[in-house]
C-alpha cells in the first residue's frame, strides 16, 4: 500500500504524522487515533493530494474529528420534533 508513494511522499506523510500526533492530548494518545490519522492522510496521498501541508492540513481535520466531543446521549429519549417545528 504505501510502497506506491514516492520517497518525497512517504517525508511528506511522515512529517505530517509527527506533526498531528505531537498535538494528541496525553489522555487520548492510543494507537487507534494515531492510525485515524495515518490513514487520512494515505487517503489525501491516495487523492494526489501529497504535499506537506496537504498531509499537514489532512492531519489536523482527522484530529479535530477525533477529539470533538460526541453528543451526549442523556437526550437520547427525547422525541424528535415534527418537521413542521423545525
Amino acid at each position: 500500500m504505501l510502497i506506491d508513494f514516492d520517497q518525497n511522499t512517504l517525508a511528506n506523510m511522515t512529517a505530517a504524522l509527527e506533526y498531528a500526533c505531537k498535538r494528541i492530548p496525553a489522555d487520548r494518545d492510543t494507537p487507534a487515533v494515531r492510525k485515524q490519522i495515518a490513514d487520512e492522510l494515505i487517503a489525501s496521498a491516495k487523492a494526489g493530494r501529497r504535499t506537506y501541508v496537504d498531509f499537514q492540513d489532512a492531519g489536523m481535520k482527522a484530529l479535530a474529528e477525533i477529539m470533538r466531543p460526541r453528543r451526549s446521549k442523556w437526550f437520547a429519549w427525547l422525541p424528535r420534533r415534527p418537521a413542521f417545528l423545525r
